[in-house]
C-alpha cells in the first residue's frame, strides 16, 4: 500500500499539548545547544511512527535519549559537511597558489572556473544531502551509529527497498515543503523559522517512520 500523505501534515495538531511542545522545542531550536535534543526528539518520532505507537508525538521527558540521538545526528551531519569545507578551501586555495605565477587575467579565469565547479558541486551535493536526510533519520531510529548514519553506502541499503517512497519524500519535503517554509520565514523576517523548521522535521519524521513499517502495513 502507498504512504499516508495526510497524516504527516496533521498528526502534530492531534496531540492535546501540541502548542506547548511546539513552543518549547522551537525555543530550543533557536539556540545552538538546544537544537541537539530537538533533533533527538524528532528521531524518536520516527521510531514511534514506525512501531505504530500512540500518540506518535513523544512526550518531552526522556531528555537523556533525546540528547543521545540528537548528538549522533549532529555528528553525522558534521561529517556530511566536510566535503563542503573542502570545496570552499579549494575555491580560495587555487587562486592563492597561482598568485605571482600567472597574470592577473589568468588568475581571474582560474578563480571563475573554480567558482563554477564549486557551485556545481554544491548544488549536486546539497540535493544528495537532502535526499539522504530521511534515511539518516531512519538509520538513527533503528539505533545505527553516527558513522553508519553518515555513510552513503549504509544509507543506500535503507533506501533501496523503498526507493520510490524516498524519492517522493525528497520531492515533497526536501524540495517543496522546505522552499515554502523558507519563503514564509522570509516574509516574517525569519521570526517563525524555528517553529517552521520543527514542523518540517516532524512531517519528514512521520513520512520516514512510515517507510520503516512492513510493506503490508503501509
Amino acid at each position: 500500500m502507498s504512504l499516508d500523505y495526510s497524516a504527516p501534515f496533521t498528526f502534530l495538531f492531534q496531540d492535546k499539548t501540541w502548542a506547548r511542545k511546539l513552543i518549547l522545542v522551537s525555543l530550543l531550536t533557536g539556540t545552538l545547544v538546544g537544537a541537539t535534543p530537538v533533533l533527538g526528539w524528532t528521531i524518536e518520532t520516527v521510531r514511534r511512527v514506525a512501531h505504530g505507537e500512540e500518540p506518535p508525538l513523544p512526550e518531552l521527558k526522556d531528555w537523556k535519549r533525546f540528547w543521545s540521538l540528537g548528538g549522533k545526528f549532529a555528528l553525522a551531519n558534521a561529517l556530511w559537511l566536510l566535503p563542503l569545507l573542502f570545496a570552499v578551501l579549494l575555491l580560495y586555495g587555487v587562486p592563492a597558489l597561482l598568485l605571482g605565477r600567472l597574470s592577473d587575467t589568468a588568475i581571474l579565469w582560474a578563480f571563475g572556473l573554480t567558482l563554477l565547479c564549486v557551485l556545481a558541486f554544491l548544488f549536486v551535493y546539497s540535493l544528495l544531502y537532502l535526499f539522504f536526510l530521511p534515511p539518516m533519520m531512519a538509520a538513527l531510529a533503528q539505533d545505527a551509529s553516527a558513522w553508519q548514519t553518515a555513510n552513503p553506502f549504509f544509507l543506500s541499503k535503507i533506501v533501496r527497498p523503498r526507493f520510490t517512497e524516498y524519492v517522493i519524500l525528497f520531492l515533497l519535503v526536501g524540495i517543496a515543503l522546505f522552499n515554502v517554509i523558507f519563503l514564509l520565514a522570509a516574509l516574517t523576517f525569519f521570526l517563525l523559522l524555528p517553529p517552521l523548521l520543527v514542523y518540517a522535521g516532524l512531517v519528514a519524521a512521520h513520512f520516514t517512520g512510515q517507510t520503516l513499517r512492513p510493506t503490508q502495513e503501509l
